[in-house]
């Protein structure tokens, strides 16, 4: 009795993750495309990096600066995502607040200008970019990433790309992408996958407008899983043997105990795009590396706006997770 009990109490629980865990996600995404909130002012910023064929491509973001300051915190966003995204926004606020620049980087073609694209696991456009003259005066860099972006930021410091890097946060990482792919292409997650093969499509096509693809528009927007997706253009383009080898390959689970600088992964039990039970083994295998944050009630890459993770900071994630980066991985609870 006491364990049917138990298991009803745990099912319950697990249900109201998540059903808060798709509000939460939702919501904040709904409510910043009809009032937005205002970033800080901010310079385009848009500089040319090498690829991996030798082609000169551009990146752009948007920089602002603080005169005098040498710490720099670099906020990269989701996968299908852009710089001025809700959650991209709210860190570049929380960076205002602490009067420290930041830059929130475009991926390779995700601002609609390139004439190249990256997949979840390609660092070295975040290498070349903080190793030019620009950043020189920079002392410390933290790395920020959100979703995808976060998976980018945990590998790129794994791998040792700068040695400017001092800290680096990840808030609702996939940390198996085969597992994420899985999960947003579940029947459940339809409304996730549509707008996410949208936003793809959308870069995909204007990059076909400008030079070459691997594989012809018509052809992708045909498309119905991330896998295809991914199986379409990433795999033909980065020369990987199939997807499942793109995912086995790319994923920074295994690569997080190599991390020589402070880093946190701040995750919800709710997430709809990014399985908890996908995250744990990672996680308590570089727990000596990793510090950990589980947020309940939260969704992907947004949370309750007081939330606090232990860190000496206003509440807030992003304002927690600064403190954290800032901090140099100390303060924590």
């Amino acid at each position: 009795m006491l364990q049917r009990l138990q298991a009803s109490l745990s099912a319950t629980t697990a249900l109201r993750e998540r059903l808060g865990g798709h509000a939460r996600t939702i919501t904040p995404t709904l409510r910043h495309g009809w009032l937005p909130r205002k970033a800080p002012r901010a310079d385009f910023w848009r500089t040319q990096i090498t690829n991996e064929e030798g082609r000169s491509i551009a990146l752009s973001g948007m920089f602002a600066d603080v005169a005098g300051a040498t710490d720099l915190v670099v906020v990269l966003h989701g996968l299908g995502g852009a710089v001025d995204r809700g959650y991209c926004v709210e860190a570049a606020r929380a960076a205002h607040r602490v009067g420290v620049p930041c830059l929130r980087l475009a991926m390779r073609g995700a601002d609609g200008l390139g004439e190249d694209f990256h997949h979840a696991g390609l660092t070295a456009d975040l290498g070349e970019v903080l190793a030019q003259p620009f950043f020189e005066r920079f002392e410390r860099v933290a790395l920020l990433g959100y979703s995808m972006g976060g998976h980018v930021c945990l590998k790129a410091a794994a791998e040792g790309v700068s040695s400017k890097i001092c800290a680096v946060a990840a808030v609702c990482p996939p940390l198996d992408l085969g597992a994420a792919q899985r999960c947003i292409d579940a029947p459940g997650n339809l409304v996730y996958r549509r707008h996410l093969l949208a936003a793809l499509n959308e870069i995909y096509a204007g990059l076909a407008a400008r030079g070459k693809v691997p594989t012809p528009v018509e052809r992708v927007r045909q498309a119905t899983s991330l896998r295809e997706w991914d199986q379409l253009t990433v795999v033909p383009r980065f020369g990987f043997r199939d997807v499942d080898d793109y995912y086995e390959s790319q994923s920074v689970g295994g690569r997080l105990t190599q991390l020589k600088v402070p880093a946190l992964v701040v995750a919800s039990p709710g997430d709809p795009m990014i399985p908890a039970q996908s995250l744990r083994g990672p996680l308590v295998a570089a727990a000596d590396q990793v510090e950990a944050r589980w947020v309940g009630g939260g969704g992907h890459v947004f949370f309750a706006p007081g939330v606090d993770l232990g860190f000496e900071a206003e509440p807030g994630v992003e304002a927690q997770v600064l403190a954290f980066l800032l901090g140099g991985g100390k303060g924590g609870a």
